[in-house]
């Protein structure tokens, strides 16, 4: 009985890069919204959040949060602080209204990366939330928790295929 259950599951090869349906996108679409809404609470940089519209190749669905300033290329001391604050920010948000959602991992751009070469950084959301837990607990503290976020993320090209962090 058991494996006439496993076969009738689709498998995690079958949902990637799959679009996902209306009723699938209706209910992140409200999870972006209220991650966006408090991501205008703070003046950082405006950002868009938004569901990623078609499971990437692991069959994850996904929460992408952009910042409309560039902010991943820029060396300059005041742009990498508001950097580090907007993606701690970023992650808190997206793992807070995404409780109990289908999402599977964050991804976080810039105008930049939304443009020509698309890239983005991506981190799990299993690991965004032991993140945030550490948070939480204040066993980390918010300006410590972006390395920690980096050493978890990897770059993805337009290709899909993982770059060097």
């Amino acid at each position: 009985m058991t494996s006439a259950v496993s076969r009738s599951m689709p498998s995690a090869e079958s949902k990637a890069a799959r679009a996902l349906s209306r009723a699938e996108l209706l209910p992140l679409e409200a999870i972006a919204r209220r991650a966006q809404s408090m991501m205008e609470v703070a003046s950082f940089t405006p950002t868009r959040v938004w569901p990623h519209g078609v499971r990437d190749q692991q069959g994850r669905i996904g929460l992408f949060l952009s910042s409309q300033r560039p902010l991943f290329g820029d060396p300059t001391p005041e742009i990498v602080q508001a950097k580090e604050a907007w993606v701690v920010f970023g992650l808190v948000a997206a793992v807070k209204y995404s409780e109990g959602s289908q999402i599977r991992h964050i991804a976080f751009t810039d105008s930049q990366g939304e443009t020509s070469e698309r890239w983005y950084y991506d981190i799990s959301m299993v690991e965004a939330r032991e993140i945030h837990e550490m948070l939480i607990r204040g066993i980390v503290r918010p300006e410590n928790a972006f390395n920690l976020i980096e050493a978890a993320w990897q770059k993805v090209t337009a290709e899909h295929h993982l770059a060097l962090q």
